[in-house]
């Protein structure tokens, strides 16, 4: 959507990336100059807006399932989410869940990129972090951790146009993986940060080249002992980084992070999606193991989540 000044068309254009709203010129005589380009990711958007006058945008009727992570480029915005107000400017940015009323106001210069995350996902990536299912509740103000995110998201963006994304789709959803799992471990949240504050902190090269190598082969066999090699480790010391780092093993870890994505495929609904199919794809090769994993962590059997979004 290019410099449009049709209040309608922007409530629409805006509703179908980002997420149901009321939209409010607050200036006398209002123009708006509204530009909005969005780029699709899997579970994920990365969005550039803005509006081109003193605009309040606050809660649709439409259901929220996503995050909203803001990062102004320029001018001022009030945003209240609940009953938490925060201003943002270039440097301080907000993020917003699905959880609360919210309304933000903007001046003429306001400028933003909008990253929108899918809920589902962001709950399964904290369920595999924390081993607890749930909501999760972000501090409205964006901790100076956050900005580590800028990298990843320049990198998702140029991944999309890319050959790279055509042979090997499942490189944007490694990255949608990390930027979700930097957010949960940098910004202040009800599940990681309470769970273990250690968390907060950046995981170590090490285990970071660790957890690449278990992603990149997915739907592989993997053996604790082919990671160490990879990593120019020992088992026992990479058995002891991830103990130290996540309270966990490698290939616990591992098992977590395949049932994450094998609920976010599951939820997407996708067309001609099977159980069978999703097993396979996430590294499960044995149906009755995969089932009865799938629902000790989640509640519900994988058939049960694939129906529920058809």
């Amino acid at each position: 959507m290019s410099d449009t000044g049709d209040a309608d068309e922007i409530i629409e254009a805006c509703t179908g990336a980002l997420r149901p709203h009321s939209l409010a010129v607050r200036q006398a005589r209002p123009r708006l100059a509204t530009t909005l380009t969005h780029v699709p990711l899997l579970d994920a958007s990365v969005n550039l807006l803005r509006y081109g006058a003193e605009v309040t945008v606050s809660s649709g009727d439409g259901v929220l399932d996503d995050y909203l992570l803001t990062l102004p480029l320029g001018g001022a915005g009030v945003f209240r989410y609940g009953q938490s107000e925060v201003v943002a400017t270039p440097g301080h940015g907000v993020i917003i869940g699905p959880h609360r009323e919210f309304e933000f106001a903007f001046d003429a210069a306001w400028d933003q990129v909008i990253v929108r995350l899918d809920r589902t996902r962001v709950e399964s990536v904290a369920a595999a972090l924390t081993g607890e299912v749930g909501p999760v509740h972000f501090d409205v103000a964006l901790a100076e951790g956050v900005v580590s995110l800028d990298g990843l998201l320049e990198s998702a963006v140029s991944l999309v146009d890319s050959a790279a994304a055509e042979h090997r789709p499942q490189l944007i959803w490694q990255l949608e993986q990390l930027i979700i799992e930097t957010l949960l471990l940098a910004q202040p949240n009800n599940r990681t940060t309470a769970a273990d504050p250690q968390r907060s902190r950046p995981v170590s090269p090490r285990l970071r080249v660790a957890m690449d190598f278990m992603l990149d082969r997915f739907d592989e066999p993997m053996t604790v002992t082919a990671v160490a090699e990879a990593c120019g480790t020992s088992v026992r010391s990479l058995q002891a980084c991830f103990r130290s780092e996540l309270g966990t093993t490698p290939l616990k870890w591992l098992r977590s992070q395949r049932l994450e994505r094998a609920h976010a495929l599951l939820a997407s609904g996708a067309p001609g999606l099977s159980v069978t199919d999703v097993a396979y794809r996430c590294g499960f090769f044995h149906l009755g193991e995969f089932g009865a994993a799938f629902r000790a962590r989640y509640g519900v059997t994988p058939s049960a989540v694939l129906a529920e979004r058809r």
